[in-house]
């Protein structure tokens, strides 16, 4: 059964051009699974290429993307280098093994791109920090992508709520694969629409810099 929250936010900004900022956050849910790709740091494992994919029937909603999380079902922690976070429109409904075909014709977004990034040791939505914001437009489906090139090899898995749906990851243990392996499973995540939409993009940095 899909299912999909949606609420709005307040949220006070000191110093910042508008004095509160409004949002929506979008719940998409897709099961209580527990797994570990992406976030695997297994001594044997060098690197991480991992596509998801999100109907826009479980979206419902367009707007400019400011956050994106994943569900941690657990509160392990790790490390993980040369880091890098996309977002994609895709007329695709489910992934086939090449990454590239996977965009449907459009080019990705990097939204995010760390040296180090440090998965939380907490259970629930943990927000993905994004440099850049996304504009979606809720008619194409929606594409997250995670490479990893390295790790702390702690063999510490860090679990992330999932279902069980056809073709919506795909992944492969090499972060410069072209292709990968999709199955059956489908991540949940919390996405955050338009939270700053009156702050002006030279300050939106520095606001995220204050919630980091």
């Amino acid at each position: 059964m899909k299912r999909y929250a949606l609420k709005a936010l307040a949220v006070g900004l000191v110093g910042a051009p508008a004095a509160f900022a409004t949002g929506s956050e979008v719940y998409v849910k897709y099961g209580e699974g527990m797994n570990a790709i992406p976030w695997w740091p297994h001594p044997t494992l060098t690197s991480m290429r991992c596509q998801m994919l999100y109907d826009s029937s479980y979206i419902n909603h367009a707007g400019t993307i400011t956050d994106f999380q994943l569900e941690k079902s657990d509160g392990n922690s790790a490390e993980f280098y040369n880091v890098k976070f996309y977002l994609c429109h895709t007329n695709l409904t489910s992934l086939t093994p090449v990454f590239r075909q996977n965009y449907g014709g459009n080019t990705p977004t990097m939204v995010a791109s760390f040296a180090t990034y440090k998965v939380p040791a907490v259970v629930g939505p943990y927000p993905l920090p994004m440099a850049t914001t996304f504009a979606y437009n809720n008619v194409d489906n929606l594409l997250f992508e995670i490479t990893w090139e390295s790790s702390d090899k702690s063999n510490v898995m860090c679990r992330v709520k999932n279902g069980s749906v056809a073709n919506h990851r795909c992944f492969a243990w090499d972060y410069q694969a072209e292709a990968g392996t999709p199955d059956i499973i489908a991540y949940n995540a919390l996405i955050v629409f338009d939270k700053y939409p009156a702050v002006t993009p030279a300050s939106f940095g520095r606001l995220k810099a204050l919630f980091r």
